[in-house]
């Protein structure tokens, strides 16, 4: 499994979610060069490149009709932690 997390998630998950994830592959927006983009962007980048998961703390994602239509084009899973 791919994931990817979203940069308004602190870098500091990244050992804790790779320790407790072995075996799967999980990157920050940062390491991908796409740091700065809006998710409306990142979700196509990320379905296109295999990610299967994108964690984010954007809760107001759901509140925007052309996020939420990215993100079902997506298809796969979304957190909002």
């Amino acid at each position: 499994m791919r994931v990817l997390i979203d940069e308004d998630t602190a870098v500091q998950v990244m050992g804790p979610l790779r320790h407790v994830l072995l075996g799967h592959q999980v990157t920050h927006v940062s390491e991908v060069t796409w740091k700065g983009k809006k998710d409306r962007q990142v979700l196509p980048d990320a379905k296109k490149a295999g990610y299967h998961v994108l964690i984010t703390r954007d809760r107001a994602q759901l509140n925007d009709p052309r996020e939420c239509d990215a993100i079902k084009k997506f298809g796969t899973s979304r957190s909002a932690h």
